[in-house]
């Protein structure tokens, strides 16, 4: 276990120990930002049998998040591809508007 060391009375684990089960847990800052134009759904691609780690790394056995992928066109253009995913234009950005 990794976190043997903590102090069990430090005001963050505190906060946490506090959270029920329902409460989403929202990063502070964001590991990856997309460009506005691009659209990303995490529901999508659960329902599609990608697993988080894909993305993210093993997130469970790591003491800080931080980015494991680059977040570029073609790494997901690769992946759709891998996945037999479309590839589309429109499959991740908004169709043009005229």
């Amino acid at each position: 276990m990794r976190h043997v060391a903590i102090a069990k009375d430090g005001e963050q684990i505190k906060k946490i120990a506090a959270l029920t089960s329902e409460t989403r847990i929202v990063p502070e800052k964001p590991n990856y930002k997309m460009p506005d134009y691009v659209y990303f759904s995490h529901v999508r691609h659960k329902m599609g049998g990608v697993e988080c780690a894909a993305c993210h790394g093993d997130v469970w056995q790591s003491d800080t998040v931080e980015p494991h992928l680059a977040m570029r066109m073609k790494a997901c253009v690769d992946c759709h591809k891998t996945n037999h995913a479309a590839v589309t234009c429109t499959t991740c950005h908004e169709a043009f508007q005229q």
